[in-house]
């Protein structure tokens, strides 16, 4: 619970200093992943709990981005129980998933798709999936 709650609030700060959200990795998505992989039984609190802190900071589309993460904690406990969900490549790769996941679905519920806002997009998902071997480091120290 503590490594979620710690990526909410660092991810939070980054978004107000960082003046470009495309440039910021999305800390409460590899919060959430690394902290349903630990727990997976309490995917449901943790996911809400990421859901409910981005409806508090999100304009529009409040109940999307709440099943959004209501969906990627569901699906990492359920593929983690069938993978070894402590591999950092089967964490890499459900963190992948869940970035393409909501990055691409806000671009979709925001009817914005374009060739430059889909490299944008793909970016935000790669520094997202960058960030994890860190946050990993961190957490298991």
């Amino acid at each position: 619970m503590a490594l979620l709650l710690g990526c909410l609030l660092v991810h939070a700060v980054m978004v107000q200093l960082i003046p470009w959200p495309w440039w910021v990795p999305d800390l409460t998505l590899v919060g959430l992943v690394l902290a349903v992989v630990r727990s997976p039984r309490r995917w449901l609190v943790l996911s809400g709990i990421a859901g409910l802190w981005t409806v508090l900071w999100a304009v529009r589309f409040h109940v999307p981005l709440l099943v959004g993460y209501l969906a990627v904690g569901w699906t990492a406990q359920a593929l983690g129980r069938r993978w070894d969900a402590a591999d950092a490549k089967v964490q890499l790769v459900l963190l992948g998933w869940a970035a393409a996941f909501m990055t691409f679905g806000s671009l979709w519920l925001h009817d914005l798709w374009s060739l430059p806002l889909a490299g944008l997009a793909s970016a935000h998902v790669a520094m997202t999936c960058a960030a994890l071997p860190l946050v990993r480091r961190i957490a298991l120290r």
